[in-house]
């Protein structure tokens, strides 16, 4: 999946971007906060995707 897709679903989940640091987007929901790194359209390992999904719950 590409960075810039992943993302857009993070704000559909109702994620808020709070800051940008360099090539990470951090974002937060009820308290969590949680560093998403952003490289444009190249494609975001198989791995770190389950692993943020997971840790940011999203479907």
């Amino acid at each position: 999946m590409k960075s810039s897709t992943f993302h857009l679903i993070i704000q559909s989940n109702d994620w808020i971007l709070i800051r940008i640091k360099g090539s990470h987007y951090i974002y937060s929901k009820n308290g969590k906060t949680v560093p998403v790194p952003f490289h444009g359209s190249k494609e975001m390992g198989k791995g770190l995707e389950m692993k943020l999904r997971k840790l940011m719950e999203l479907k």
